[in-house]
């Protein structure tokens, strides 16, 4: 996209349902939801703005140039996003806008990188649709051109994003698509949603099979893929032999050779850790990935955790991993499912697209 761009938080809403509490303010993994969208909108580049129906001057807001909201209705009521949207345009000279709600805290800075891939000439606005058939139009691109339309339903007092969207050329991007996440569209705009927000632990998927079936090939695609649509990824890997964590000749190797029964290497940026300790299962090991979107364990294949089942031809079609774990089977092979009460879908190594939207819909929680 060559038009000049920029992006804004639209923190406009009284909160009614949320008690009236001021939502860019309420907290997610250690920051407020606008300090964790600002910082992924500070990943793209461009100018950020943050529009506001009640902004009072002296107010902190973080660096941002803040955009007060100047349209209200007859009665002297704020109306909502396109009042927002529209101050956002008199205010700014971008040709485009890039706007998400302050009650997503679970915002990607890839879900706005991947709509500016879509914006082009003739097109008014971008948006997404998730796998439900929602339309999110406060995830949204929207260019300059719609400001006329904007300016019309504002006079008619016809204050509806979706109506308003039936007057513009839009491109809808799937979310299917583009692996992106159903879950990161979550409105957190009651006291309900804020508590199961709060309750959202990392998914877990092992990626399961007898040796040499391709299981380290499907994670390594997996992760890959994924890691592209901005979903964090974690992989925790059973080793059934002894290994030897420190590689001899480095200091950390030397430190346990001398008795040690631990060490620590760190840098600015990362660190290993090495501890013996006897009876660790992966479970134990979840607690480090905090952060992270989704833990893929490699092997568990006798465990209760949902899995991905990996076999070939020249190993065995028969499946080793109990049915009522499984999810799917990527197999080069007709996969003996004899007896299974649900037989489970079958993908090739070459449908990567589907095996990855299974992921994310055990992510979403939508299988």
């Amino acid at each position: 996209m060559d038009k000049s761009w920029g992006s804004v938080i639209l923190s406009g809403g009284k909160g009614r349902r949320m008690g009236y509490e001021d939502k860019s303010g309420l907290s997610y993994r250690g920051e407020t939801f606008l300090e964790a969208i600002s910082r992924q909108l500070g990943m793209l580049g461009g100018a950020c703005y943050l529009s506001r129906a009640a902004y009072k001057a002296g107010e902190a807001h973080h660096g941002f140039t803040v955009i007060e909201d100047t349209v209200k209705g007859k009665d002297g009521e704020w109306i909502g996003p396109m009042g927002g949207i529209w101050s956002c345009f008199e205010r700014t000279g971008e040709d485009c806008l890039f706007f998400v709600s302050c009650d997503m805290p679970m915002f990607r800075s890839v879900m706005a990188e991947r709509l500016l891939g879509y914006m082009k000439p003739g097109v008014d606005v971008v948006l997404w649709r998730t796998r439900q058939g929602r339309i999110q139009p406060m995830c949204g691109l929207y260019s300059r051109s719609c400001v006329p339309v904007l300016r019309q339903l504002m006079e008619q007092q016809d204050y509806r994003m979706m109506g308003l969207l039936d007057h513009l050329e839009c491109v809808v991007v799937e979310t299917s698509k583009e692996h992106i996440p159903d879950q990161w569209f979550m409105n957190v705009n009651t006291p309900e949603i804020y508590g199961k927000l709060k309750q959202i632990t990392p998914s877990v998927l092992a990626v399961s099979g007898s040796k040499n079936t391709g299981k380290t090939w499907l994670l390594e695609h997996l992760v890959s893929m994924l890691s592209r649509s901005g979903v964090r990824v974690a992989v925790i890997k059973h080793d059934g032999h002894e290994f030897e964590a420190d590689v001899p000749g480095t200091d950390s190797h030397r430190m346990k050779k001398a008795g040690a029964f631990g060490t620590v290497v760190y840098s600015g940026s990362q660190y290993a850790l090495v501890k013996s300790q006897a009876g660790m299962e992966a479970g134990d090991f979840f607690g480090f990935f905090p952060e992270a979107d989704l833990i893929l364990l490699e092997g568990q294949k006798y465990s209760s955790y949902p899995k991905i089942e990996v076999l070939r031809q020249e190993t065995s079609c028969s499946p080793v991993c109990r049915p009522q774990t499984v999810l799917a089977y990527v197999a080069d092979c007709q996969v003996d499912q004899e007896g299974a009460q649900e037989p489970r879908r079958v993908f090739t190594f070459d449908q990567m697209d589907e095996v990855a939207e299974l992921v994310i819909g055990h992510m979403d929680g939508s299988l």
